[in-house]
């Protein structure tokens, strides 16, 4: 197996600064906020609020444990500000593990999911519900490995459709060595993840359970900044709309790329480094128009490297502009994976190398955009 460079720094990390330090707020993980990690979630309650965020999406419904990828979940509608928008509140507020900015801490509600029940491994990567069942989540687990997979687990949903928990336990629906910090459907529900620290981008079909394509960055030009981390498509009220684009770890170096078709999968190619974003980058994801706070086309970003969430402005082609970064949560636990579930807007940060890895849950953004259209 590989080494992995943030192996060694967490753990020597850890061994520096220790448990005490840990909880002290040094290095705040999850486990020091005084949450029972065992614990499940006691329900959700409702409530209403004028003009910000998108409620939209799906009704309440027990989740799925069937393996399988694909599909076509549509976005939820609304999220542009103004009428009423409905919340659902959980159980577990967020606690001192992770704060808000001043900035958003009004707009936006920050709820603890908890460890993912069935996952064998600790370092949570990307994330996606499964486009064909709004109540299903593909996980990446064991990620940066060589036993990295992706598992299924069904989430609960409450009364407005927010995700509120986990139901039943994960189960295997695809190895896929090294997965990293972005699951992405690209067109005809073909599932791209990244892979650490090998710098890969590979392609899943629907259903499939190995990977039916692996590009190497090397051979198309992501040489500089370490490994590919993060990858995502620039959103469609862009210029640049369905156009790829990565970015890597440690170094946060961002990339353009350019796709192509190739029969069932897609052809990567002609990586160019545009920007370099600082505090060790991961996942990453644009912020969906329409949401409270962003009046500019934006990106949230997943700062490993300082337990901080930060947001950017994006130009017309989709890439960051270093100088627009402002905090979205001043402190977090090792955020790794960044994803907005297509029916309510909810955001779903997961950790990586925390004490007890989790998933942490934002609503209050829009409903994202549906995955582009396949490539003229």
């Amino acid at each position: 197996m590989l080494p992995s460079v943030r192996d060694t720094h967490a753990a020597y990390l850890a061994g520096v600064l220790g448990v005490a330090a840990l909880c002290a707020g040094v290095l705040v993980a999850p486990a020091c906020s005084g949450d029972d990690p065992s614990e499940e979630p006691s329900g959700s309650t409702s409530t209403g609020a004028p003009g910000v965020g998108g409620a939209g999406g799906s009704a309440p419904g027990s989740g799925g444990d069937s393996p399988g990828i694909g599909g076509g979940l549509q976005p939820g509608t609304g999220g542009q500000g103004g009428g009423e928008s409905c919340f659902d509140t959980l159980p577990t507020p967020v606690g001192a593990e992770a704060v808000l900015a001043p900035g958003v801490e009004g707009l936006y509600t920050a709820y603890d999911l908890g460890p993912v029940p069935g996952v064998p491994q600790a370092r949570l990567g990307g994330c996606v519900i499964r486009h064909d069942d709004p109540n299903t989540l593909l996980i990446a687990a064991g990620s940066e490995t060589a036993d990295g997979a992706i598992y299924s687990i069904g989430v609960t949903r409450g009364p407005c459709g927010h995700i509120t928990g986990f139901a039943g336990t994960a189960t295997l629906v695809a190895t896929t060595p090294y997965v990293d910090a972005n699951l992405v459907y690209g067109p005809n529900d073909v599932l791209f993840y990244t892979a650490y620290p090998v710098n890969q981008i590979s392609q899943l079909l629907p259903g499939a359970s190995a990977p039916a394509v692996t590009t190497s960055g090397y051979a198309i030009g992501i040489t500089q900044g370490g490994s590919v981390s993060g990858f995502g498509f620039v959103p469609p009220e862009l210029d640049a709309a369905g156009a790829p684009r990565a970015i890597t770890w440690s170094n946060g170096d961002w990339y353009r790329m350019t796709m192509s078709a190739a029969g069932e999968v897609f052809t990567l190619a002609n990586a160019t480094r545009q920007v370099t974003l600082p505090n060790g980058p991961g996942g990453f994801a644009y912020i969906p128009a329409g949401s409270p706070g962003f009046s500019a086309p934006g990106l949230i970003v997943a700062e490993w490297s300082t337990n901080t969430v930060g947001t950017y402005d994006v130009d017309a082609q989709g890439d960051p502009l270093p100088d627009t970064r402002k905090d979205f949560f001043t402190t977090f636990p090792r955020p790794w994976g960044a994803y907005f579930e297509p029916a309510t807007g909810d955001f779903l940060f997961l950790t990586w190398g925390a004490a007890t890895d989790r998933v942490y849950i934002v609503q209050g953004f829009a409903p994202p955009p549906p995955p582009p259209p396949p490539p003229q």
